[in-house]
Formats: structure tokens, sequence, C-alpha cells
């Protein structure tokens, strides 16, 4: 009887220690720096609250700064279980999910980062049954989406107007890069993590970038011009990316733990961002004197490119043989729209808006 109390105890002692109550370590990754906007006021505050919801039995061991893998790596690293989870930014990674990549490259067609950002989560989460089956051929579920503040030019000489801008190299992925070639200048591709070195070595003139990227990647140590006229949001950052076993595999209350804060992570990201251009500007400013305001030659070049948008990327998007290319854009320009009146009933309020991204996306998760 002494013996098979024994065993009763040593069975349940095993139980406890491989059942769902035991701690488990999330890996992920991120190839921004630590001090980046989306680490700073996104992952790191929103994987300490997702630890406190659940007791300590999830924590996260964080990569940032491209250590296990960068922006073209990370999708790949996720599926394959190098990491468990990761922020993915799409225009690196578009091969892999075209659909999410078409919705994308409309960067260019809002200034509202707010509303650009919520209409995608509510698209991907709920609307679009094209993006989640690209995220299951890849192995990963994506959970919450996120993006930068609006972009300016920004160029390491002066750059005063759409005649000398045609004479420019500049950075500009997806629909920015289409936009660009559309006014006469020469688009760049390449990565925010090789930004730097390409505008300090002359390879690249400008960039189409968040102001906040003059502190974030330092671009402010040669660049002598910001333009004042916005040029559009990019949302298409999928701040939680996890491997699809990985994610399977957590328990109710682990997952509830996400659900209930990424509506918070995502405000944050998108008030933060905001907040650092704002900073990135004045501190600008005061080294190098106002913004330029571009010349009506171009704010009407732009225009035109903006009235484009939306039948370039359904064309791209027909000519690359996604399914249903003109319903899914037809659909997140309407999200669009309704998250703009959210957004106006609110009042610009955080707090509202977070409540809002709560109510009508994650909760029907």
């Amino acid at each position: 009887m002494k013996t098979g109390l024994i065993t009763a105890v040593t069975a349940a002692l095993c139980l406890g220690l491989t059942g769902p109550s035991m701690a488990r370590e999330i890996t992920v990754g991120a190839y921004t720096a630590p001090g980046s906007t989306p680490n700073a006021k996104g992952l790191f505050p929103g994987s300490k609250r997702i630890t406190e919801a659940t007791n300590g039995e999830l924590t996260f061991e964080i990569f940032t700064g491209g250590a296990m893998g960068g922006p073209k790596e990370l999708l790949g690293n996720i599926g394959s279980g190098i990491l468990d989870a990761g922020s993915v930014v799409v225009v690196y990674v578009k091969s892999a999910l075209p659909t999410t990549d078409m919705l994308a490259s409309l960067m260019v067609l809002r200034d509202d980062t707010k509303a650009t950002v919520a209409a995608m989560n509510e698209m991907q989460l709920l609307h679009c049954p094209e993006c989640k089956a690209e995220l299951e051929r890849n192995n990963v579920v994506g959970l919450s989406w996120t993006g930068i503040a609006t972009v300016h030019m920004i160029c390491r000489d002066p750059v005063k107007n759409l005649e000398e801008l045609r004479r420019q190299k500049v950075i500009a992925p997806s629909g920015w890069g289409i936009a660009v070639k559309g006014l006469g200048a020469t688009p760049i591709s390449i990565t925010t993590a090789e930004m730097y070195e390409a505008m300090q070595r002359g390879q690249a003139d400008c960039a189409v970038g968040s102001p906040a990227w003059l502190d974030t990647y330092n671009l402010k140590d040669f660049s002598k011009e910001l333009w004042s006229n916005p040029l559009g949001s990019y949302f298409g950052v999928m701040n939680w990316t996890f491997n699809r076993d990985v994610w399977n595999d957590l328990t109710d209350m682990e997952k509830k733990a996400f659900t209930d804060n990424l509506a918070q992570q995502v405000g944050d990201v998108t008030w933060g961002y905001e907040e650092d251009n704002n900073n990135a500007i004045a501190t600008y400013v005061a080294a190098n004197g106002p913004m330029t305001d571009p010349d009506q030659a171009f704010l009407d070049a732009w225009a035109e490119q903006q009235e484009k948008a939306v039948a370039t990327a359904i064309e791209k998007g027909k000519s690359a043989g996604i399914p249903n290319a003109e319903k899914n854009v037809t659909t997140y320009i309407g999200l669009v729209a309704k998250w703009m009146k959210i957004i106006e009933e609110s009042d610009g309020s955080k707090e509202a808006y977070v409540e809002a991204l709560q109510r009508e996306i994650f909760d029907k998760m």
C-alpha cells in the first residue's frame, strides 16, 4: 500500500510538471533595435502584460536587432520553429503573403494610420480567408497588425521641389516605389536595416519614411531635408506572428491572454509612433530650421498617384493570380471608411480606439 501511494504521488508530480500549468518560455524575434517604437512601446510592455495575465505561465525571450533573423528571414524562421513568434514586415516577404502585400500596397492612399491599421486588423482577422490561407501555408498564425506613423520625404541633401526630386534615388518599397516612379524619380527597394548605410554612402539620396526614423535609425546624422507633406502610412506589420504548432499548443487561457491584450498593444504602438514622429520633427526643426513645403507641382503629381493606387493594386493582384483581388481591396477600403468614422466619433481618444479594436475585432476572433 505504501508503494502504491508513492507511485500515485510520483505520477501526480509528473503530471504537474508536464501538464498545461507548466511555465513556458516563448522565443520572439524582431529585426528592429530594442529602442525602436514597435519594441519599446509594443513588444516589451505587451509581453509583460501577457506574462502577468497568465500568472507567469508564459514568459518571453526576446531577440531584437536581427539577432535571430533579418526582415526577410523572420517569417521562415517562425514557420520552421527556429523561433516561436516574431514581428514580420510583409513588404519583405510579399511572395509568401501576396494578398496581404496587395492590401498593404495601398500605403499612399490615406494619411490616417489609426484608421488604416484598425482596418488591416479587421480585414485580416475577420474578412480575408485568402490571407489566412497564405499564413497557413507558411505554418504561422497572425494575431495582430501595426504600422508606422505617416511618412515624409527625408533627404540627405536639400531637395526643394518636384523637379529636383526627379533627379534623386529614393528608398521607397512597394506602393511608394510605384508612386515615386510615377513622379519621375528613381525608386530603390531595400530594407530599413540597410537604409542608413545606403544614404550615408550616397547610394540613395532620399527615403520615404517616418520622421521617427531620424532618431531610431539615426538618419539625423546626415539628413538635411524633411518635407512637411505626409505621403501615407504603412500598415503591413504583423507584430505578433506565431508558429502555428506553438500557438495551437497553448491553452485557451493562454490564448485569451493574448487576445485580451492585442488591442492595447496596437494602440500603444500607433500612438507611440505618432509621439516619436512629433519629437523627431521638433528635434530636426531645432537643428535645421522649418520643414520644407513641397511645391504645387509635387502636390498635384502626388494626388494623381493616390488616385491611381487602388486600380494599380487590383491590376497587380489579378496579374499575380491572387484570388478575389478586387473584392479584397474593395472590402479593405470600406473598412478604412468605417474606422475613420469610429475615430472621428471618439474625438481621437486612445482609450476609445483601444476599446473599439477590442469590441469590433479581437473579441470576435
